[in-house]
């Protein structure tokens, strides 16, 4: 059985919790609220379609780390690495993940502007 202790809650609100199991392994497990930012996408999303006004630039989403991470660790890239584009512009075109989009539109390679 698993022991789960509290170890720090950050700055930015991410609870981490030191989790020991009964064959001796430590693991740190972090959570946090990201319903705002969520809710945040959603109203973007909704708003306009993110063009700056002189239409230079485009917003497309807005991850938290906790995904980030979540990908990281479950997926084995990270998704703030430039090398890592084409997977990156394939989660956020996925409706599966569109609660992340903050603008329309696809992001595919022919839009690659990181």
């Amino acid at each position: 059985m698993a022991d789960v202790l509290p170890l720090l809650t950050s700055s930015a609100g991410v609870r981490h919790y030191l989790r020991t199991e009964g064959d001796g392994s430590i693991h740190v497990d972090s959570y946090s609220d990201v319903s705002a930012i969520l809710e945040r996408n959603k109203a973007m999303a909704n708003h306009n379609d993110g063009y700056s006004p002189s239409r230079e630039m485009r917003r497309a989403a807005s991850i938290p780390l906790s995904i980030v991470f979540k990908w990281l660790n479950e997926e084995g890239w990270f998704a703030l690495d430039p090398r890592n584009w084409d997977r990156l512009s394939k989660k956020l075109d996925d409706p599966d993940w569109r609660w992340l989009r903050t603008a329309p539109g696809h992001l595919g390679k022919e839009h690659r502007h990181i």
